[in-house]
């Protein structure tokens, strides 16, 4: 048997902590950097998926497709947020830095990344792909519960079949059966005439044939 009550809390608990874990990524460079890191900028987008996060634990039971769209949004802005945080490493390797601090800068360069950046880009970056991937798990909770129908139950359109009707009672016998007539009799067969026993006639004897070549 599926235990529905503890798939629904399963599904919330991970979504809230996901949307906990992206709000922090987006306070990370703040808390290593200050404020005048250079990847501050990244709160934005983690903050608009930890948002996102948020709406889907609190609508998570109005349905697959819904969850489905605001966890896209949430994944696309967490990804945006990981890309902006790592593109200060990369641009500072492609154009060069100047010497840090305090040396001075002649070229115009960039200075280069400090210690709370780079541990800011690293607390960042473990929380907003750890909320990530806990978003996804809460989703894939949510769509292997069963699916639960609301609303009336269906209603019967065709209408019943009549039920068969009884068949008649039998009439009573009635008390005293009425004699029946006996059959008649045959009438003995006739008896035939007996015929008179047949008699053969005696025919009379014929003279005894002379053959006409008897010789004279």
């Amino acid at each position: 048997m599926i235990d529905a009550s503890g798939q629904e809390r399963r599904v919330i608990w991970a979504l809230w902590l996901a949307a906990a874990l992206v709000a922090a990524a987006g306070l990370m460079p703040f808390v290593f950097g200050g404020t005048s890191s250079r990847i501050a900028s990244a709160i934005i987008p983690f903050g608009i998926g930890a948002i996102a996060l948020a709406a889907c634990a609190v609508f998570h039971s109005q349905g697959r497709t819904t969850l489905s769209v605001i966890y896209f949004v949430a994944g696309l802005a967490i990804v945006y947020g990981l890309l902006s945080i790592f593109s200060l490493p990369v641009r500072l390797a492609a154009l060069g830095t100047c010497p840090a601090l305090p040396a001075p800068c002649r070229t115009g360069l960039p200075r280069p990344m400090t210690d709370g950046e780079n541990n800011g880009i690293g607390a960042a970056a473990f929380c907003g792909i750890a909320g990530l991937l806990l978003g996804f798990y809460g989703l894939v909770i949510a769509f292997r519960r069963p699916v639960l129908r609301q609303g009336a139950p269906p209603v019967r359109k065709i209408p019943p079949m009549d039920k068969a009707a009884p068949a008649p009672a039998p009439e009573p016998a009635p008390a005293e059966a009425k004699a029946a007539p006996a059959p008649a009799e045959p009438k003995a067969a006739e008896e035939e005439p007996e015929l008179p026993a047949h008699e053969e006639e005696e025919l009379p004897e014929l003279p005894p044939h002379e053959s006409s070549s008897a010789t004279t």
